[in-house]
């Protein structure tokens, strides 16, 4: 663009925009010679010059504001780059460091199997022993309170014997 410099190339969005407005107006003016089209021939014709005047003056700073840019867009580009190579080297240093392990992980997996299966047998055997020692004193505090019910009527027959004693002296 130094060498053969395109103005057009570095136009802004609304400097397009009018580009086009501007082509769509000369395109719809009829082509006789009438004094009404001649004149907004004229205005078009200088709506263009004002347009291609601001690129051409303005073609070297613009120029020099888009490679100041690039050069931004550049150093950005590369920091990204470095961040990215640096994240594939963790994610292949990782899968890397997790080579030689699928033998000890299946074997693991195959040790954890069989340890949930001997849970799941003891875990039923602890709840039948807890059934057995539970039923068993529950029969003892069962004979314990028959055998106090007893002593209970005993003495409660006692003391009506007593007083019943005591009642009649």
């Amino acid at each position: 663009m130094l060498i053969a410099p395109r103005p057009d190339y570095l136009a802004t969005a609304d400097e397009l925009r009018a580009g086009a407005w501007i082509a769509r107006v000369e395109g719809g003016l009829p082509n006789s010679s009438g004094l009404a089209p001649a004149d907004l021939r004229f205005r078009a014709l200088r709506l263009k010059g004002l347009l291609t005047w601001n690129l051409e003056t303005q073609y070297h700073e613009r120029l020099t504001n888009a490679h100041k840019r690039l050069r931004e867009l550049n150093r950005d580009v590369d920091m990204m780059k470095a961040q990215y190579d640096a994240f594939v080297r963790a994610r292949q240093a990782a899968t890397h460091s997790y080579t030689g392990y699928d033998r000890r992980i299946e074997g693991m997996r195959d040790r954890i199997g069989e340890a949930l299966e001997t849970l799941g047998v003891l875990m039923a055997r602890q709840g039948e022993m807890l059934e057995t020692v539970a039923s068993r004193e529950l029969g003892l505090r069962r004979e314990r309170l028959e055998v106090q019910i007893n002593q209970a009527r005993f003495a409660f027959a006692d003391s009506y014997d007593r007083a019943a004693k005591a009642q009649a002296e």
